[in-house]
């Protein structure tokens, strides 16, 4: 009657074991970075502006109005009114003493 060699011995004596586990090792490497891009492009995807949103910086007398969803900036010059006692402001009125041009 023949001996029988242990099951470990035979599996790794073989070249495609060696063939094969490098492939395996290969795919996930691959794998793990698949994973790590798509992580940084979700995060990406929801940490960023959302489009139709502004953004406001304000320095002083100047304030900057970002518009995220067609990537504009547009610099504001803030401009005192001095108001009487008894006067009312009216929405869309132009200060006492300016012309309309």
């Amino acid at each position: 009657m023949p001996s029988k060699e242990p099951y470990s011995e035979s599996r790794t004596s073989t070249p495609d074991a060696g063939t094969s586990l490098k492939r395996v090792e290969r795919f996930l490497r691959l794998l793990t970075w698949q994973m790590f891009f798509l992580l940084v492009i979700l995060l990406y995807l929801a940490l960023r502006p959302q489009a139709g949103r502004f953004q406001f910086t304000v320095a002083g007398e100047d304030v900057v109005v970002f518009d995220t969803a067609s990537s504009r900036a547009l610099a504001v010059k803030l401009q005192k009114q001095v108001m009487g006692a008894g006067d009312k402001a009216e929405p869309g009125a132009q200060p006492a003493g300016e012309e309309s041009k």
